[in-house]
C-alpha cells in the first residue's frame, strides 16, 4: 500500500495521488499526459504531489484523457472548497498503533452500534464520530501489515461515505467511497470491493449520471468471488442506472437476477438482503421509467413495490422509513395521485422530526412537493402541504 494516502491530510493531496494512480494506470508518463493536457511535467509533477492546486480545467480534461469514470470531476469541487477555505484546523493525532490487543474488536462492534443508529435516525450526527474513527484505524494501519486493518478501514470509509452521502455531500461521499475501495482491495475483501463500487454508483445515479452510475455497477457485480447477496446489490445499482436512462428491457433484466441472487443469499451473514430492498428498488426503477415514458402503469407499479418495502421496515428506522416514503409520495406523484402524495409527506412533516435532519430526504421532499404544486396547485392536500413545507421544511 502507499503510504501517501492519508485521508486525514490535504484533499489536495489526495488529488494528486489518484491523478498519478491514473496517470501510471495507462502507461503515461508526466511529460506525456502534460503535453496531452497542456502542461509542463514540472507543473504536473506539482499537482501530483500535492505541492500544487490543480487548475480548473484539469479534473474534466484529466478524466478524458485518461478514462478515469469522471473520478476527478467528482472529487474537484471538494478540493476547490478546501482551497477557498483555507488551512484546516489540526486535529488531534490518533495513536499510531491500537492502545490494547483488543482496540480493533471494540472499533468493530462500535461500527456495528454506529450502522443501526444510521438506519433510525440518519447520518447527519454521525459523520464527524466515523472520519475520526476511520482515520484513527487508518494510522494503525499504517503501522501494520494485517489485513484486518484494512478491511476494518474499508468499513468505516464505506459508513463515512454513507453518513456524507446522506447530507448530500456527494464529493465527500465519494471521496470516501474510493479510500475504502483502495483498502478493501489491500484486503482482498471482494464482498468490501463490489458494495464500495455499488455505493459509488449510488453517487453517480443522484446526480443524474446514468452512464456512470451503470460502469460503476457493472464492475461492481463482476467483482470475482463476491456473495450473492452482495451480488445482488450491485444488479439493483445497475438497474436503477438503467432506469434513470429509460432503458427498461436491461433494467428488468438485473431486476429479474438480483430476485434470484437474493433467493441465494444466507440470511445470517446477508441479513439486509431482504423482499424490502428488492421491492424499493424495483419501485424506485419503473417510477424513473415512467418519468421518462408517462406510462401510468410502471407509475401503478412503482406505488405498489414501494408500498410493501415500506409495509416490512420496523417503525424504529425512522430514517429508512423516511427515505422509503419520500420516494412512495414521488411515485404516487408519477402515476397521477396528487392526494395520496400529499398525505404521505404531510405525515412525515406533521409533526416534523428527526429524519428530515438527512439533507438527502428533505432534498427528494422538496421535487416532490414542486412537481405537486406544478401541476395541482388548487388541490386542497397540496395547498395544505405547502403550509407545512415552508414552516418545516425550509431552503
Amino acid at each position: 500500500m502507499s503510504r501517501r494516502l492519508q485521508p486525514a491530510g490535504s484533499l489536495r493531496a489526495y488529488f494528486g495521488w489518484r491523478l498519478r494512480h491514473w496517470r501510471r494506470a495507462r502507461g503515461m508518463s508526466q511529460t506525456e499526459l502534460g503535453a496531452r493536457l497542456g502542461y509542463g511535467d514540472s507543473h504536473l509533477s506539482k499537482v501530483e504531489s500535492g505541492d500544487r492546486w490543480p487548475p480548473p480545467d484539469l479534473p474534466d480534461r484529466a478524466d478524458r484523457v485518461l478514462d478515469t469514470g469522471g473520478e476527478l470531476a467528482v472529487l474537484w469541487p471538494l478540493v476547490e472548497r478546501e482551497r477557498q477555505e483555507g488551512p484546516r484546523q489540526t486535529e488531534p493525532v490518533a495513536p499510531s498503533t491500537p492502545s490494547s490487543p483488543t482496540a480493533p474488536e471494540a472499533m468493530e462492534a462500535l461500527l456495528g452500534a454506529y450502522h443501526a443508529v444510521g438506519s433510525q435516525l440518519g447520518g447527519r450526527d454521525l459523520v464527524v464520530p466515523l472520519e475520526h474513527y476511520t482515520r484513527t484505524v487508518v494510522q494503525w494501519q499504517a503501522a501494520s501489515t494485517a489485513p484486518g486493518l484494512s478491511r476494518l478501514a474499508a468499513r468505516f470509509a464505506q459508513l463515512a461515505g454513507w453518513a456524507r452521502f446522506d447530507g448530500a455531500d456527494y464529493p465527500t461521499a465519494q471521496f470516501w467511497y474510493t479510500c475504502g475501495l483502495h483498502w478493501a482491495t489491500q484486503a482482498d475483501d471482494r464482498d468490501l470491493m463490489s458494495r464500495l463500487l455499488a455505493r459509488q454508483s449510488s453517487v453517480h445515479w443522484s446526480v443524474g449520471n446514468a452512464a456512470g452510475a451503470i460502469a460503476l455497477a457493472e464492475r461492481a457485480r463482476l467483482v470475482d468471488g463476491a456473495s450473492p447477496g452482495v451480488r445482488a446489490w450491485a444488479c439493483l445499482a445497475e438497474a436503477r442506472g438503467h432506469a434513470l436512462a429509460g432503458d427498461r428491457l436491461p433494467c428488468e433484466q438485473r431486476l429479474d437476477e438480483a430476485a434470484a441472487l437474493l433467493a441465494a443469499a444466507d440470511p445470517v451473514t446477508e441479513p439486509w438482503a431482504t423482499p424490502s430492498v428488492l421491492a424499493l428498488a424495483t419501485g424506485t426503477c419503473y417510477r424513473d421509467l415512467a418519468a421518462r415514458s408517462d406510462h401510468s402503469g410502471l407509475a401503478n407499479s412503482a406505488v405498489d413495490h414501494t408500498q410493501r418495502s415500506l409495509a416490512a421496515v420496523p417503525t424504529t428506522n425512522e430514517h429508512d422509513r423516511a427515505v422509503i416514503a419520500t420516494r412512495l409520495a414521488s411515485s404516487h406523484t408519477h402515476a397521477g395521485q396528487p392526494d395520496e402524495a400529499a398525505s404521505v409527506l404531510t405525515t412525515l412533516l406533521d409533526p416534523p422530526s428527526g429524519p428530515h435532519g438527512s439533507a438527502r430526504v428533505r432534498a427528494e421532499m422538496r421535487v416532490v412537493h414542486t412537481q405537486l404544486t406544478e401541476h395541482w396547485p388548487t388541490v386542497g392536500a397540496v395547498r395544505e402541504l405547502t403550509d407545512l413545507v415552508r414552516t418545516n421544511l425550509p431552503d
